[in-house]
């Protein structure tokens, strides 16, 4: 393994444009080149909120040859939280995490939302219809926990991408979303959208994978933390942890092929440095046996969130 004669294919369960997609796209040639050069296809199959991508990987056979990237937010639907899976989808080949970005809050820029006070209080207010788009899982359990623990309440509209999510902010359809970090830059760039929340224990300041967006956004040194705002940080960490998995049962010896390309594309100056330029920061990662375990324990956690995460 890999078979030169075949091509890998590499599945990402959301439309083109998104976050995710980005990712994969700017990854694969070097995880190619990492792989002696086979051919790496790219499959977007969007739907089901990540399900059906998912699904076609989970059922796909163990060699190798289909791998994609994985969103820990969709851990929602595994068969003993919300059940829309029906198999355990901590049992999926984690081969390598790729990112860990924190999260973000994001509103129309001349829209009814002035900052996050705002976005609370309208959020609290009874004559008020609050709405938030969401694509997958992670985005919806920041928002569900939004309104359990800060005492909001808001109508959560699913979308097939990240950029979906963002467009619907900006047409107006919704008026917020949370994405991950990365996306802060095509917010910003856009002219139409601002960022009003940084789902961090940190500022933007000091936190790693945001220090190219300061110096372009000077403005986001003003955006605020929760501790800022005298809430308590959402008992659930959902960053935007990354991954490329495989079906569960990979032979051992194929997962450590393809485990230590991805630990070497991982160190790769130049894909860091186009991360950065890209403003889509990447990490030296996370071996696949680590990520899984972390899996598991997140798991239980939204296991004790199963009712919140049903209504």
């Amino acid at each position: 393994y890999p078979d030169p004669s075949k091509s890998i294919e590499f599945v990402i369960p959301v439309g083109v444009g998104g976050g995710y997609d980005l990712y994969s796209r700017m990854i694969i040639p070097y995880l190619s080149k990492e792989l002696g050069g086979i051919k790496i296809r790219i499959k977007n199959e969007p739907g089901g909120a990540w399900m059906v991508g998912l699904s076609d990987i989970y059922k796909s056979k163990p060699d190798g040859y289909t791998i994609g990237i994985w969103n820990p937010g969709v851990l929602i639907n595994d068969k003993d939280i919300l059940g829309k899976a029906d198999y355990d989808m901590t049992t999926f080949t984690f081969l390598y995490r790729i990112t860990n970005e924190p999260r973000i809050v994001i509103v129309k820029k001349d829209g009814p939302i002035k900052d996050f006070k705002d976005l609370l209080a309208k959020g609290r207010a009874p004559d008020f219809k609050l709405r938030s788009s969401y694509a997958g899982g992670t985005a919806l359990v920041d928002a569900k926990l939004m309104d359990s623990e800060w005492g909001m309440d808001s109508e959560k509209i699913p979308y097939k991408s990240g950029s979906d999510t963002r467009m619907a902010v900006m047409r107006g359809d919704v008026h917020f979303c949370v994405s991950g970090l990365g996306a802060a830059s095509e917010s910003l760039s856009s002219g139409r959208l601002k960022i009003i929340l940084l789902l961090n224990d940190k500022p933007m300041a000091q936190t790693e994978e945001a220090k190219k967006l300061v110096v372009d956004f000077p403005e986001l040194k003003d955006v605020p933390i929760p501790s800022n705002l005298g809430l308590k940080p959402l008992s659930y960490d959902s960053k935007s942890a990354r991954a490329i998995i495989a079906p569960p049962g990979l032979p051992k010896e194929i997962k450590e092929v393809m485990e230590s390309a991805l630990e070497r594309v991982m160190k790769n100056k130049e894909l860091r440095e186009m991360g950065i330029k890209a403003d889509r920061p990447l990490c030296e990662g996370q071996r696949g046996d680590e990520y899984a375990e972390q899996m598991r324990k997140d798991k239980q956690v939204l296991m004790k969130m199963k009712d919140l995460l049903k209504e």
